[in-house]
């Protein structure tokens, strides 16, 4: 919602044109061996929002990918910061 400009509407029959973000281009990707996907939106007109997708082989590896996603993520910002 925060990408797109649109608001998030908690039940369906409240759907309202004026309630839709926009966004250039939506699409489902399928990706890895068991047929996972995703839903893509770009060219948003709040493009500032990003997703970063982490997967692995187990839970331990996941956890440190994200501290490590995280722990780089800081020394960016400070970086921008100061």
């Amino acid at each position: 919602a925060m990408a797109t400009g649109g608001r998030i509407v908690p039940r369906f029959v409240e759907l309202e044109e004026k309630k839709l973000g926009k966004a250039g281009k939506v699409k489902e990707v399928s990706f890895g061996t068991t047929k996972d996907s995703m839903i893509v939106i770009e060219d948003c007109a709040n493009s500032k929002a990003v997703t970063i997708l982490v997967r692995g082989g187990n839970r331990m590896i996941l956890e440190e990918t994200k501290r490590s996603l995280h722990d780089a993520l800081c020394v960016a910002r400070n970086l921008v910061t100061d």
